[in-house]
């Protein structure tokens, strides 16, 4: 932290408020980086995106994999719920059970109108589930980009 002399007052701003921002404002810089990606390289860029959010996944899943082992579907979908709060993720699990669990988000933290740009940058949460436990499939059932009024992302048996 950057520390102001003492003779100047600043107000603090707390420190739940400052990560709020933060992430709003990354998760923002994220969605005008991938527009402008897809802007300038098209299909291609679109592929770059796809590629980064699957070597991200994937490497995250080979950490936890490492320390946790196989996870069974409880643990991905709290797992996978504790990633969605770190990005600000408004909305709820409407199931969890042995072979499905869905996780409703009614906003988007980035928030994405297009619905290719989400599909590539969810590639991330794909690879996640599947690097974390390769009988287990993940995919977007209802999408706020494609018109639905929210997003359902799914994580089932294969």
């Amino acid at each position: 932290m950057i520390r102001y002399p003492p003779s100047m007052e600043t107000e603090e701003v707390p420190l739940e408020v400052r990560n709020r921002q933060v992430v709003r404002g990354l998760a923002t810089r994220i969605r005008i980086l991938y527009e402008a990606i897809v802007e300038k390289f098209g299909d291609e860029g679109l592929e770059l995106i796809r590629d980064v959010s699957r070597d991200y996944g994937e490497s995250i899943a080979r950490r936890v994999r490492d320390r946790e082992g196989k996870m069974e579907i409880a643990d991905v979908g709290h797992f996978v719920v504790r990633v969605f709060n770190n990005v600000l993720v408004e909305g709820e699990v409407t199931e969890f059970d042995e072979d499905r669990i869905a996780i409703k988000a009614t906003a988007c933290p980035y928030p994405f109108t297009s619905p290719e740009i989400c599909e590539a940058h969810t590639t991330m949460e794909e690879a996640l589930v599947r690097g974390l436990n390769e009988d287990l499939d993940y995919f977007i059932e209802r999408s706020i980009p494609r018109g639905d009024p929210f997003c359902l992302h799914v994580i089932c048996r294969k």
